[in-house]
């Protein structure tokens, strides 16, 4: 038997203008596929969730 159930999921839509030079946006796009923003973007939800203690108990998986 699962011994979580999911009660909720979040997703985050990062925009650019759509007149954004080609190579700006290259570089977005490879800062948002590296392992580093991954790192802190769940460093960042970790500190959140630690913030609020009715979340005390939650699991959070970030995935791409």
């Amino acid at each position: 038997m699962a011994k979580s159930v999911v009660i909720d999921e979040l997703h985050l839509t990062i925009r650019v203008p759509t007149d954004l030079p080609d190579d700006e946006a290259e570089a977005i796009r490879r800062t948002l596929e590296g392992d580093d923003f991954m790192n802190r973007l769940r460093r960042a939800v970790r500190a959140t969730l630690r913030a609020v203690p009715e979340l005390s108990t939650v699991r959070v998986s970030l995935t791409r």
